[in-house]
């Protein structure tokens, strides 16, 4: 149904619900006409509620959690749906701090949650379909958090194996282990589950089979506390893209840079075949099938000099999978 037809019901709900209540209040002793103002009312309520879910859907800020199994028989134990929401929550929160900060050197704090702002919307027929709304409101920059982590989330559950060090090192590691945290759960409980969210450009859905799952935990698993140091990478610009990175072209040669939403305005300073001198943090990871390490760059800032001694640039990840 479209958002205009569920506005137009809920406000005619609404009116006849405002009417028998003024008349129910005037005649408090008729039994019937009070219990018809009371369920008009929790009607107006209901569709009001759905077009709230309706309009949210509409501007990238509904996620549906649907959980399927034996155990999925229309409701879920409530200890067992909080294991799972609670990693889920948390790792929603460190991927935001990633996307918006960069490094998380300390606990994230309460600005990350108010400003994604997710809240339980509703449940369908039985508690094992879930609505979490969100804001994706944006903000002086243009960008929405909401938006950016959702998108990177929903690509890290659907990465391949090729693509999966890429994925976690977008979201963070720790964002990574509370999903892997997370999907545990949802196997424990014995479910399968899926999750869609209705972006402004596309729906994305991921599809969590039981041998997905199987999967995704593994190669979490596989992650090892990576190595970090600082680098300061000095070359020219040769790309800058709307996703969070950018490309310099060393001596060694090209050099991909992921850069977080704080850090925007300091990108927008750059020009493409124009020098520069970026600090990052580098993040060594050992893919545990290949046994070949993977380097990621995050940008920490942008430097007129260069206060460390250029350290040999590793290979490049394409150069590692040949």
């Amino acid at each position: 149904m479209s958002t205009e037809f569920l506005r137009t019901h809920a406000q005619t709900l609404q009116d006849f619900a405002d009417a028998t209540s003024s008349r129910a209040n005037a005649d408090p002793s008729n039994f019937w006409l009070n219990l018809a103002a009371k369920n008009q009312i929790q009607a107006a309520q209901k569709a009001k509620h759905s077009l709230q879910t309706a309009y949210a859907e509409d501007v990238g800020e509904l996620v549906d959690l649907r959980f399927i199994g034996p155990q999925a028989n229309g409701s879920i134990p409530l200890e067992s749906f909080l294991r799972i929401t609670e990693p889920l929550l948390k790792a929603w929160k460190a991927a935001a701090f990633r996307l918006r900060h960069g490094i998380v050197h300390h606990k994230i704090d309460t600005e990350i949650g108010d400003i994604l702002n997710l809240r339980l919307a509703g449940l369908a027929p039985g508690s094992t379909h879930v609505f979490l709304t969100g804001n994706a409101s944006t903000d002086l920059s243009g960008e929405s958090l909401l938006e950016s982590t959702l998108n990177q989330t929903f690509r890290l559950l659907n990465t391949d194996n090729d693509n999966f060090y890429d994925a976690v090192d977008a979201v963070g590691s720790k964002s990574a282990k509370y999903f892997g945290d997370a999907l545990k759960a949802i196997s424990t409980a014995g479910l399968s589950a899926e999750f869609t969210w209705s972006s402004k450009d596309e729906v994305k859905h991921w599809s969590g089979s039981t041998d997905e799952m199987t999967r995704l935990r593994a190669l979490i698993a596989s992650v090892s506390a990576p190595e970090s140091y600082d680098e300061y990478i000095t070359g020219v610009v040769s790309g800058i893209k709307d996703t969070g990175r950018l490309d310099v072209r060393t001596e060694q040669g090209r050099v991909s840079i992921r850069f977080p939403l704080d850090l925007t305005s300091s990108v927008q300073q750059l020009a493409i075949a124009k020098p520069a001198t970026i600090h990052v943090k580098t993040t060594k990871y050992q893919d545990a099938v290949s046994k070949k390490d993977i380097f990621k760059r995050i940008m920490l800032g942008l430097t007129e000099t260069n206060p460390l001694p250029q350290l040999p640039l590793p290979p490049s990840n394409n150069q590692l999978r040949e």
